[in-house]
């Protein structure tokens, strides 16, 4: 490969990783410093097994069918370190959050760093959220003069970025590593569809995902690894051997 191919592959290769809408952070460490902006977009949805699709409440089929329905919901967060509006995506936990530091410093004030805590796979990642630094007069004019993005046009799927669904539980800079190939998904999402909705979720919030499609290629080895974790828990019980008669 000539040096002008192997230029043009890592200048790919990092637009791949920069780019995108969505805060994404999928490592131990990863960090995040904005501002949050505008007004939140939350929403009720179920997990199809595929994507999120919105809770329409009084008549809803997966209520019926037993699913209850989550939180998700969207703000738009400016990057000073990327100079672009980006939205970051989360649930109840961290939104909770959200709220008291609103109380007690006011989100349009501050730049906040969101940090994730926990290794890619486990099932114990959490998610802090801190004041970083006040916002002075002249990054104020720099974030008002930034469009924010339509959060209820996004999480319809009408934008090719959101590609119908959240795609990041806890976010991340970024648009994350690559993702695993479009036909190794498929796999994934069946065996996770004959699962429970809870181990669904511990599933995707162990690689910072909120589709399968967005796994990235270097987890998808620990993705089978937790996999048939979760398989495990519901396995019926060996049958007890047979009783041998001593006397027989």
């Amino acid at each position: 490969m000539s040096n002008a191919w192997d230029h043009a592959e890592s200048l790919s290769e990092k637009h791949a990783n920069q780019g995108g809408v969505f805060v994404r952070l999928v490592n131990n460490g990863d960090k995040v410093v904005g501002a949050f902006c505008g007004e939140p977009h939350a929403r009720e949805v179920h997990w199809t097994g595929e994507r999120y699709v919105e809770c329409t409440g009084d008549g809803c089929s997966y209520c019926a069918g037993g699913k209850k329905p989550s939180l998700r919901v969207m703000l738009n967060f400016y990057v000073p370190a990327e100079g672009a509006m980006k939205i970051y995506e989360t649930g109840t936990r961290v939104f909770r959050d959200l709220l008291k530091l609103r109380a007690k410093y006011g989100l349009q004030s501050w730049l906040f760093e969101i940090e994730r805590h926990g290794e890619a796979g486990s099932t114990k990642t959490r998610y802090s959220v801190l004041p970083e630094a006040q916002i002075d007069s002249a990054l104020r004019s720099q974030i008002d003069a930034v469009e924010l993005n339509d959060l209820a046009n996004l999480s319809s799927g009408d934008d090719e970025d959101a590609g119908g669904a959240a795609p990041s539980a806890g976010g991340g800079a970024g648009a994350g590593p690559a993702t695993i190939p479009t036909d190794r998904v498929a796999p994934l999402v069946a065996r996770l569809k004959a699962l429970p909705r809870s181990d669904v979720d511990t599933f995707l919030g162990r690689f910072g995902i909120s589709r399968v499609r967005d796994l990235a290629a270097a987890d998808e080895q620990g993705a089978y690894a937790l996999l048939a974790e979760l398989e495990a828990r519901h396995a019926p019980p060996p049958a007890p051997a047979a009783e041998i008669d001593p006397f027989a």
